[in-house]
């Protein structure tokens, strides 16, 4: 019996991955990733710096400290 409107996966629920598989096992869950984690340091550093560049400039114009 069809059921319209709803999806695919929810009527027939995936299969799950057979237990020998082991393309995860040698970089955990999510894979090589050191591009991006280096992309999020820099991404943060650029921000950090932001925030203090923008307080210390802010300082000047409303003559604080």
């Amino acid at each position: 019996m069809p059921l319209y409107g709803v999806p695919q996966g929810i009527v027939t629920p995936p299969r799950p991955a057979p237990a020998g598989d082991d393309a995860d096992a040698e970089h955990g869950i999510g894979g090589r990733t050191p591009g991006t984690v280096i992309l999020v340091f820099v991404f943060l550093l650029a921000f950090v710096l932001y925030y203090f560049v923008n307080w210390k400039l802010l300082s000047f114009v409303w003559r604080i400290g």
